[in-house]
């Protein structure tokens, strides 16, 4: 039976090295490697004390065998894999696991006994290739009629005619004819294909070359029926010897790749309409077209993640709440999906109706806040939690047409100011997340766009979009907000959404929702 050696363990730990399939063998440091041999030894598992030139000596004497140090815990066995890579001498069977990560430990050792098995087999396989190589006549004879009659696979020895000379059990029971009575019949006739299956006869003898085809024929049983056919010359130096026909049968295979094709396509389809439907409820959420406001240039882009087929929570708005006052709002709902659409709706409907009810930015998000608290209360028993983020602006025109506006953030990044100079401001507005808690102090700040100046709200599917480690963040938003200061408001809004793109390949990682908004003066 094969051994793992235990060296200087504790009974606990011995006691989890045994697979039922090995023995345990105790040992010390000193005697491990005059006990280990390269055809008994599984694995020897020691304390990471004894140190490296265990692992050493044992390789010496067997080679294959695997070495696993004990550590006390996770972080130890890693910095010690790490060292035991960077020592010269240390097989590549050893490793480090912590004395605590039974499952590890026993995983460790599984894979050393089925490397142990696998050298077992191929050293018999060796030593019968070694006893075959060196046998008689007689001896190749009796193994080569064995492979004929025992093969797994068709095999038909056939004349330069295509005249079928010798066929073994396999090919009878594929092509459903007796072993007997295939002899002396053509193979394109046993085949009974459309195809041409004499050809392939043919060309071997013709050039002395393998030649291969896969045909459709209906099989003895009255299915159709997948052959592989390969047929090779007998002698590659005297092809009018006659060939070898290889038959096997890869009916399962064709047709379960046929089937995975069926439904790759029947899931392709579903996923485009899965997607558009998704695309459609998502467009149902922003408004259908931007408002002509007097006096306010509006510019706003909004690009889905990935493919588009998952409802996402980004969305913004835009309407007029009085004769001279307006309100926006770019905002993001936690999750996706139909749960992320609802809650999105409910965010936008009630903005529209507590805008006009209510004068102050702080009062909208707070009675915002309301709602969606209730709802959080109302989805908790179903295990959902979601909630929102938003900033949101209260705007008019002066009489000189500048904006005046009031900025409000609940949970949200602020709304950046890009004056016609180049300046980057961010609003001095902040509140908590939406429906997390039931109440909360907003806070909103004031400003005045002079013309050349921009507003612009975003979501984090800007700043947070990755190219690799490395997120767009903050400061190259503002560097680029800079870089169009004075620009129309579209242009800004488009120049984000194009910029954030390039960064992540043309692939966007989340949803990305970007409103621009200026006076109207200077700006198309």
């Amino acid at each position: 039976m094969p051994e793992i050696l235990a060296v200087d363990l504790p009974d606990e730990v011995v006691a989890q090295l045994a697979l039922g399939r090995t023995s345990v063998v105790r040992v010390d440091a000193v005697h491990a490697a005059e006990h280990a041999r390269e055809d008994e030894t599984v694995a020897v598992v020691a304390p990471a004390s004894v140190g490296v030139v265990l692992a050493q000596s044992v390789h010496s004497a067997a080679a294959g065998a695997a070495v696993l140090y004990l550590t006390d815990d996770a972080a130890g066995a890693a910095e010690l894999n790490t060292a035991l890579g960077l020592t010269p001498g240390i097989g590549r069977n050893t490793s480090a696991v912590a004395v605590g990560d039974a499952a590890g430990l026993h995983q460790e050792l599984e894979g050393a006994l089925l490397a142990f098995e696998h050298r077992r087999a191929m050293s018999r396989v060796r030593s019968l290739v070694d006893d075959f190589q060196g046998g008689s006549p007689e001896t190749l004879s009796v193994y080569l009629g064995r492979l004929f009659d025992h093969a797994p696979l068709g095999i038909l020895l056939a004349d330069p005619t295509g005249t079928v000379r010798a066929a073994n059990p396999a090919s009878a029971d594929l092509l459903g004819w007796p072993a007997r009575q295939m002899v002396g019949v053509g193979v394109g006739t046993l085949l009974a294909t459309d195809q041409d299956a004499a050809d392939l006869v043919e060309r071997c003898v013709g050039t002395g070359a393998r030649v291969e085809a896969t045909l459709t024929r209906t099989g003895p049983h009255g299915t159709v029926q997948h052959l592989d056919v390969s047929a090779a010359p007998v002698d590659p130096e005297h092809w009018s010897l006659g060939v070898f026909v290889l038959l096997r049968d890869e009916t399962e295979r064709i047709e379960a790749l046929a089937a995975a094709e069926v439904a790759r396509s029947a899931a392709v389809a579903e996923a485009e309409r899965y997607a558009e439907l998704a695309w459609t409820l998502q467009e149902s959420l922003l408004p259908p077209d931007l408002p002509s406001v007097e006096g306010v240039a509006v510019g706003a882009r909004f690009h889905p993640a990935g493919d588009g087929s998952e409802i996402g929570g980004d969305f913004f708005d835009i309407f007029q709440i009085s004769d001279a006052e307006w309100f926006a709002v770019v905002g993001d709902i936690c999750g996706k999906g139909a749960g992320a659409a609802r809650l999105t709706a409910l965010t936008r409907y009630t903005l529209r109706a507590t805008t006009v009810r209510t004068k102050t930015i702080e009062r909208n998000l707070s009675d915002l806040n309301d709602a969606l608290s209730r709802q959080y209360e109302q989805d908790r028993p179903r295990g959902e939690h979601r909630f929102a983020t938003a900033a949101a602006l209260r705007f008019q025109v002066d009489g000189d047409g500048s904006l005046a506006v009031t900025a409000g953030s609940g949970g949200h990044a602020p709304p950046l100011v890009v004056r016609a100079g180049g300046q980057v401001e961010e609003l001095a507005c902040r509140g908590p997340l939406l429906g997390v808690f039931p109440t909360g102090t907003f806070v909103s700040d004031t400003t005045t766009l002079a013309p050349g100046d921009v507003v612009v709200l975003y979501t984090d599917g800007v700043t947070e979009a990755r190219r690799g480690r490395e997120e767009f963040g903050d400061d190259r938003l503002h560097d680029l907000l800079a870089s169009v200061a004075g620009r129309p408001a579209d242009e800004v809004a488009g120049t984000v959404e194009d910029a954030v793109l390039r960064y992540q390949s043309g692939v966007a990682r989340d949803d990305i929702a970007v409103l621009a908004l200026a006076p109207r003066a200077h700006q198309p």
